[in-house]
């Protein structure tokens, strides 16, 4: 390969530039006449998307931060909700690490899981584990959990609030 000097380098690069555009937008630019117009017209028309991008990432974040486990929600749901975010930051170009989703996981579901999410801090570096990891202890205390509360079918949720008075009231 040579390189190019003079009048023709620039020709040659706008030529560069224009090759690589697709048809809408090289509609829109090839009546520049230099390399450095058609850079301009670029800079200028897509600038703008940067702008939108951090104005979005922006909002993204603070729906992040507003996210929170309801009372009656699935386990499943809620960890749904903060991969698609994860998703959603990855499409805008950025990325939701997992130590920021296992940190909004842990501080954000409800009180009958803080038994799970004790013994997860306590014993596990939680910086450094993955998000699936912190889900699936999660999922296995909530299954251990159930199977307690209705094991032979002779408990019940609602029973085991009230003394044996009061449940043989009912």
């Amino acid at each position: 390969m040579y390189l190019l000097k003079g009048p023709r380098c620039f020709h040659t690069a706008r030529v560069q530039l224009l090759q690589a555009l697709s048809k809408d937008i090289l509609m829109k630019i090839s009546t520049n006449t230099t390399a450095k117009e058609v850079c301009d017209s670029l800079e200028m028309r897509f600038v703008g998307t940067v702008r939108v991008k951090v104005a979005r990432l922006a909002t993204l974040k603070g729906e992040f931060d507003k996210l929170h486990m309801t009372e009656g929600e699935l386990l499943d749901d809620y960890a749904g909700k903060i991969s698609g975010m994860a998703a959603r930051y990855a499409s805008l170009g950025s990325t939701l690490d997992d130590a920021a989703m296992v940190k909004k996981l842990l501080n954000t579901v409800p009180d009958w899981l803080y038994h799970a999410v004790a013994g997860i801090e306590q014993f596990c570096d939680v910086e450094m584990m993955a998000f699936e990891e912190v889900l699936r202890r999660l999922k296995a205390f909530d299954e251990h959990s159930r199977g307690r509360t209705h094991a032979g079918g002779k408990w019940h949720d609602d029973q085991l609030l009230l003394i044996a008075t009061e449940w043989q009231a009912r």
